[in-house]
């Protein structure tokens, strides 16, 4: 192989340097060559002391790429140095295959470290802002029997029976409530003295019957409608005439604390005295149910519980976990950027140990 035939291989081995770069490496080994045909040596003998024209290509991409890292230290200049030392032979391809697979277990544990932190600050956040999991208060105006809104009809009680026609039997309008019982259907109210009172609609006539002359009195009758001061009403149950059931109670201090709903063979059951709140809900053979110290969840065959931790309710286990959470997910990510910088160091002296390796080698080639 002649001058002229190494220099061509070496540029086509340069590929991907940029051009001037390229021109100024052609140019020193032309001047190489020229020195070493002064000193009266033959252009074989001197392609011979050089080597293969690809493997000094790749050295010398490695060299350049490490020059640029050093005027410029990016993790991407830095990339190009390491795929260009791994290039340098098999050894190395083999090496790297280990760090490699380090590289993408560190790369998890930045992405297990970071979903723990976010998953710890929105339960964290999500904890506060539903004021520490307090059971919720459904109320509008201090009626408390708010629950849902009904066009323009106000706010209407959120119950639904499998019956098509039934719509707007229960409403609250301006702190009152407002009963339109269907035909057949029955109201049984119970004041807060304890007084009962019924409302039932039987042949399109609206009844009205109560235990006491003083109870019968608090409801007015408009356009076939009842309407009663939700303040004076404790207790409130719904008897459809096809054996549907639905229940509300609120306390003294107008919070609704229990709720009960039937149809066909579905139930729903809602209780919110105190610590001891829960909900209830079946549905045949699933049911869901959730207290202060577990959330059960059956369906069939499937069942699926979250306890709470030993001595905690269920909002302080969320909580807790969510602070844990939180932690793991500050401390692994801390670690991984302990684990990168260490990383980088390490490959900073690798890249700088193989470059001496080549250098060391293109200097024997010259001195030969």
């Amino acid at each position: 192989m002649i001058r002229k035939a190494f220099l061509s291989q070496l540029e086509q081995g340069l590929a991907g340097l940029r051009p001037e770069t390229v021109r100024e490496i052609l140019a020193d080994y032309e001047e190489y060559f020229n020195d070493a045909l002064a000193d009266g040596r033959d252009e074989a003998e001197v392609v011979a002391a050089l080597g293969s024209p690809q493997k000094l290509a790749r050295e010398l991409k490695a060299q350049t790429h490490y020059k640029q890292w050093q005027e410029h230290r990016s993790f991407s200049n830095l990339s190009r140095v390491v795929v260009s030392i791994a290039g340098l032979g098999v050894l190395n391809f083999v090496l790297a295959l280990p760090f490699m697979i380090y590289l993408l277990f560190l790369t998890i544990g930045y992405i297990v470290s970071v979903s723990f932190l976010l998953a710890g600050l929105t339960v964290v956040l999500a904890w506060g802002s539903h004021g520490l999991f307090g059971w919720p208060q459904f109320s509008s105006d201090g009626s408390g029997w708010y629950i849902g809104k009904h066009g323009d009809r106000g706010a209407e009680m959120a119950w639904s029976s499998d019956r098509a026609d039934h719509e707007g039997q229960v409403w609250i309008d301006e702190g009152r409530l407002r009963l339109n019982p269907d035909e057949g259907d029955r109201f049984e109210l119970r004041t807060r003295q304890g007084d009962a009172l019924l409302v039932a609609k039987k042949r399109g006539k609206l009844l009205i019957d109560a235990s006491q002359p003083a109870t019968r009195e608090l409801v007015q009758v408009d356009g076939g409608e009842a309407s009663i001061n939700g303040s004076a009403i404790r207790e409130l149950t719904l008897h459809e005439d096809s054996g549907d059931v639905f229940t509300a109670r609120v306390d003294d201090d107008k919070r609704l604390v229990r709720l009960e709903a039937s149809s066909g063979g579905s139930e729903l059951k809602f209780a919110a005295s105190g610590p001891k709140g829960s909900l209830s809900m079946k549905d045949g053979d699933s049911s869901l149910e959730i207290t202060e110290s577990k959330i059960a969840l059956k369906d069939g065959m499937d069942h699926i519980q979250i306890d709470a931790l030993p001595g905690l309710s269920l909002g302080m286990s969320v909580l807790v976990v969510g602070l844990m959470l939180l932690l793991g997910g500050a401390l692994g990510l801390v670690f991984c950027v302990w684990l990168t910088r260490l990383t980088w160091r390490a490959l900073v002296v690798y890249v700088k140990y193989q470059i001496e390796l080549v250098s060391g080698k293109d200097r024997e080639n010259a001195a030969a």
